[in-house]
């Protein structure tokens, strides 16, 4: 994977943030939210302006990440699950369909969303994007949406 810039870690301090998260594939989808926790909080964000909610699955993030947005408590909201590609088409529906929840509700709501779905082919692969320290998704989500969050404030 390459990537055109290196991230960022800007202050994010007295920014609120929402994380809808899937259960389902707990070793990875509870590194995923934990790393993500961790990179707000290493960025300035207080704990307090943190808020988890947790879902059965990747396909219901996207209702979670709605109500989040609508509460008005946060200044972006953040996907989270991991989706495991197996022999039908089933893991790709979902994760088209999380894709387009999370931008309907960034375009209904005015309030930035970060599609931090991790879809891989196999476990080893998902183990990489989740607990790995080079390519975390988590804390790759955590630091696009300190980005969105800070780029809505001067809009």
């Amino acid at each position: 994977m390459l990537r055109t810039t290196q991230p960022t870690t800007v202050s994010a301090k007295g920014l609120r943030f929402g994380i809808a998260a899937a259960r389902y594939n707990p070793e990875l989808a509870d590194a995923l939210v934990e790393n993500c926790r961790t990179a707000l909080i290493a960025a300035g964000v207080a704990p307090r302006h943190i808020r988890i909610v947790r879902v059965p699955g990747s396909f219901e993030v996207s209702a979670a990440a709605a109500r989040l947005a609508q509460s008005g408590a946060c200044d972006c909201v953040i996907g989270l699950g991991v989706l495991l590609q197996g022999e039908t088409r089933h893991a790709q529906h979902i994760g088209d369909a999380v894709a387009h929840g999370l931008t309907h509700i960034a375009i209904t709501t005015g309030v930035p969303t970060v599609f931090g779905i991790v879809t891989a082919n196999n476990l080893r692969q998902a183990r990489v994007r989740c607990i790995g320290r080079q390519y975390n998704r988590g804390r790759e989500a955590a630091q696009t949406a300190i980005e969105m969050a800070r780029l809505w404030k001067t809009l």
